[in-house]
């Protein structure tokens, strides 16, 4: 008797797995097609452009087109001194570097310039891993404090993906081309070049300039 209500119970397990198998299939919602824009200028249309590029043409940025570039990356967009971008319990732990043919760079966004550090190409430095960064006429660098963080790198790495996203969008926005290079565990070099104390590690590289024809 107690085998048969064995049998009896696994029979039930069996035609209930399948029963609930069957209205989890007849429950999947089909999407409308997404509502897509070509209009220049639209988060549509930029969604639609954005994409990696790895070879670059010499052409240079304008001044203008730097700061419209790093304003999107992390600028001051409000009266309260809050970002483009989403920052963890708003430490604001990233800070931007730019490096150009004239000397490198950081970026200060509450007073909208650039502060030069050095006079090194911070273009051939990055691009030790990835050579093309060297061929950029700008590479960004994204780096965050860890210790405004307390060293949690998956918030800090959460945060750089946001600054990261942003370029990538303006760029595809605006007619320029990017690609997002990751630093590297190792930075210690990078942070020498940049002059920076060790809880400032560098995490993403993004030469920036116009696609190579």
């Amino acid at each position: 008797m107690k085998r048969n209500n064995i049998i009896a119970v696994a029979a039930a397990a069996i035609i209930g797995l399948a029963t609930f198998s069957t209205s989890a299939r007849a429950q999947d919602i089909t999407l409308p097609a997404p509502q897509k824009s070509t209009t220049a200028g639209t988060l549509s249309k930029a969604l639609q452009d954005r994409k990696s590029v790895r070879q670059f043409a010499a052409k240079t940025l304008t001044d203008q087109q730097l700061a419209d570039l790093l304003w999107a990356a992390c600028g001051v967009n409000r009266p309260d001194g809050k970002l483009t971008v989403p920052s963890a319990m708003n430490k604001q732990d990233i800070t931007v570097y730019v490096g150009r043919a004239d000397g490198t760079y950081r970026y200060d966004a509450k007073a909208n310039k650039l502060v030069k550090i050095g006079s090194g190409d911070l273009r051939q430095e990055a691009g030790q891993r990835n050579k093309f960064i060297q061929t950029a006429p700008t590479v960004v660098v994204i780096a965050s404090d860890t210790s405004l963080q307390s060293g949690r790198l998956a918030i800090c790495g959460i945060d750089a993906g946001a600054v990261m996203q942003n370029i990538y969008l303006h760029c595809a926005a605006n007619g320029l081309a990017t690609v997002c290079c990751y630093a590297g565990e190792d930075t210690a070099e990078m942070q020498k070049f940049l002059g920076i104390k060790p809880e400032l590690k560098p995490l993403i590289y993004m030469p920036v300039g116009y696609a190579a024809q």
